[in-house]
């Protein structure tokens, strides 16, 4: 005889192949979430090996609808006789007919009873998944790193505003290009004869006229409003200091080998696009090294556009600073080795330096076998053919995007 088991929130159900229930094993009511947790984590459980056993001895092929690794099976008696299948026959008809089944097995004492578990259930899941995210000590990284790119975007306006403001006062400091040091001269000294007199500016390195200015006087109430909002920008860049401080140490405490292969930014800007250190460990290198690319990845599948060679991960320097005939190369493996270096820090959490020195090694290698681009190889006729190819995609895309819209 062939039999199906299937499972649901409520414990193991079997049914034969007419669909007819031939065995359960409940859960305890109270812990539906633990049996749920153990089976979303590919766990076989006690209950689950119950009714395998009573199943064995009346059945010749048992079909089971899992997502457990199979190989957690081998251990169960006469396993020989399992079979997997997902969905299976006995999944599909309890999905249908679950307060049927479910009343016959004395799980659901009511009508409504089966809507107030599954209300329950749900509930008590969602807290515990929200606060095992909330513990994630990546959490606290990836809003640090999100910080640094708003006070970034902030500051840079800010700072704009700051210069054309002051410019009606003193323009001929507008030569200072660094933005702290100009900043912290507006909000410490002030007005023009301040900064003339202090000495704080360099004929030579600053190349500010100091001996005659076109700017137009300032009054007390003025100034006053200007050295506040410099105050103000300047205690962000503070603040934005420490918190890059906080992430360097971090980023060493959480993800070492990360840290140490792209540095704390960088590695930082990585788990925060994709949501989670544990995450990106378990994404394939192509996908790491398109992250942040999603748009031109998506343009390249609709229109047939060359597809991205790098994402984030060209603010690596290895990467912006290599050659265009080989940037793809290093890209590609940079990515790679980033994979390697988040699943250590993942899975050992042991600081591997050889990641990096193997990174270098092997950049160096495609430097070396790279020198000058590659002359293509394709004949003309070749080219003009694929061009034309990509011109018609691209018009069907056109055409199909307009008769859209």
């Amino acid at each position: 005889m062939k039999c199906y088991l299937t499972c649901s929130f409520a414990g193991f159900i079997s049914l034969d192949e007419n669909c007819t229930l031939l065995d359960y094993e409940l859960f305890p009511r109270d812990k539906l979430k633990e049996r749920f947790a153990k089976i979303t984590a590919g766990i076989v459980t006690r209950e689950e090996e119950l009714i395998l056993k009573r199943l064995v001895k009346k059945c010749d092929t048992i079909v089971i609808e899992t997502n457990t690794p199979h190989s957690r099976y081998k251990n169960l008696k006469e396993s020989i006789k399992f079979k997997y299948e997902t969905p299976n026959m006995a999944g599909e008809f309890l999905r249908s007919n679950m307060e049927d089944l479910l009343k016959k097995t004395d799980f659901l004492k009511s009508d409504d009873d089966l809507t107030k578990i599954i209300h329950d259930l749900s509930i008590e899941i969602t807290n515990d998944r929200l606060r095992k995210a909330s513990e994630s000590e990546d959490m606290f990284l990836i809003q640090a790193i999100n910080s640094i790119d708003e006070l970034d975007e902030t500051t840079g306006k800010m700072v704009e505003r700051l210069r054309e403001w002051y410019s009606i006062h003193f323009p001929e400091l507008d030569k200072i290009k660094n933005h702290e040091r100009f900043v912290e001269i507006v909000a410490d000294l002030g007005d023009r004869d301040s900064i003339i007199d202090s000495g704080v500016l360099d004929p030579d390195k600053d190349s500010v006229r100091t001996d005659k200015s076109i700017g137009a006087p300032i009054s007390e109430i003025d100034l006053l409003i200007l050295k506040e909002f410099a105050s103000s920008i300047k205690s962000l860049q503070v603040t934005k200091r420490s918190i890059t401080e906080y992430i360097d140490e971090r980023m060493g405490e959480i993800a070492p080998n990360l840290k140490d292969l792209t540095g704390a930014s960088l590695g930082a800007k990585l788990i925060a696009h994709v949501g989670s250190l544990e995450r990106l460990s378990k994404m394939a290198s192509g996908t790491v090294q398109v992250l942040g690319a999603e748009k031109a990845l998506f343009r390249h599948l609709k229109t047939g556009e060359r597809p991205p060679k790098h994402g984030l991960i060209f603010q690596h320097p290895e990467v912006r600073g290599a050659k265009w005939w080989i940037r793809g190369k290093v890209a590609r493996t940079l990515a790679l080795k980033i994979s390697l270096a988040v699943r250590t820090d993942v899975y050992s959490g042991e600081y591997d330096p050889s990641i990096r020195e193997s990174f270098e090694k092997r950049i160096e290698e495609i430097k070396k076998s790279n020198p000058f681009p590659k002359k293509s190889t394709k004949s003309k006729k070749v080219n003009e053919k694929e061009t034309k190819k990509k011109r018609k995609k691209r018009d069907k895309y056109k055409k199909n995007i307009k008769d859209y819209y």
